[in-house]
């Protein structure tokens, strides 16, 4: 093959047609007739001398020499793509950008809401979307760019470029109609009740809160664990059940919930900013990054 017989728009041309395996949707995408992304493929098809998309039923499927190249022409037209950008003054006001971050229930709850305002004050016309943390396929995501950031807390991402955004402590939360509701939370108070955990992986019944107590001689049953501080709240209301809930978080839900101190020092974590090297120098991204840490560290 002589790359001198090539162009850029073919390049981009067998991107589309692998990534949805059907000439139709190639040629919306790329923004081209149906028989010319035909021709585009005809040409493909002589140029890498491989038939690169064959029928299978009643659809097209990629060959292995097409999903060969797939993963390196993705990172060439994205540095490609990078090299114009990276050189580009970036306006948010006439900005129709589409931000996506990955976060857990806590961040998309605490930065959903200021996000929102700040792209309506600043960048009208571009829009926001929170994704759902994954720890195995963040870094992909990343990398992949179908995500622009991720705000997350020990995850060991040595590739990734990173900053603090913020540290969280904890509070207990219980109904307003609670025992404990206007006393002093002791620690044999914090004990005597039942308790709701969180478990992000699902189903565990001991966390920090657990490891501290047994350092003091204590002991708390946790009577219920939920994947979701979202869901705590509600139960917490409707129950003599207590929770420990990241502050901010519980800030939220003063108006169903009574919030005290952590009778013991609180646990706390770290949540860091992250994005893939590639974008440090994106205008557009540049400037996202820093509203989302100032609204962040702003909290």
């Amino acid at each position: 093959m002589d790359i001198k017989q090539t162009e850029l728009g073919l390049l981009l041309a067998l991107h589309a047609l692998l990534d949805h395996e059907n000439v139709s949707l190639a040629a919306k995408q790329i923004g081209i007739t149906q028989p010319a992304m035909s021709a585009q493929l005809k040409r493909l098809r002589d140029l890498f001398n491989d038939p690169l998309l064959v029928p299978s039923g009643r659809r097209l499927v990629a060959t292995t020499r097409a999903r060969a190249l797939q993963n390196d022409l993705r990172a060439h037209l994205q540095g490609l793509n990078a090299l114009v950008r990276d050189h580009t003054v970036f306006d948010p006001a006439s900005s129709e950008t589409t931000f996506r971050l990955i976060g857990t229930d806590y961040v998309h709850a605490v930065l959903a809401a200021p996000v929102q305002k700040m792209l309506a004050a600043e960048a009208p016309g571009a829009r926001a979307a929170f994704l759902a943390f994954d720890p195995k396929t963040l870094w992909s995501s990343l990398e992949a760019e179908t995500a622009d950031l991720a705000l997350a807390t020990g995850m060991s991402l040595p590739e990734a470029k990173r900053q603090s955004a913020l540290t969280e402590d904890f509070q207990v939360i219980m109904s307003k109609t609670h025992p404990l509701v206007g006393q002093p939370m002791t620690l044999e108070g914090f004990c005597a009740f039942p308790h709701i955990l969180v478990s992000p992986e699902g189903g565990g019944f001991i966390g920090a809160t657990d490891r501290v107590l047994k350092e003091t001689g204590h002991k708390r049953r946790v009577a219920i664990s939920l994947p979701s501080f979202l869901l705590a709240p509600a139960l917490v209301s409707s129950s003599d059940a207590l929770c420990m809930m990241p502050s901010r978080l519980a800030k939220l839900y003063e108006s169903n919930v009574a919030c005290s101190p952590s009778p013991f020092p609180s646990p706390v974590f770290d949540i860091d900013l992250m994005w893939h090297p590639r974008r440090q120098n994106d205008p557009a991204h540049k400037w996202f990054r820093g509203q989302v840490r100032r609204l962040a560290q702003g909290l």
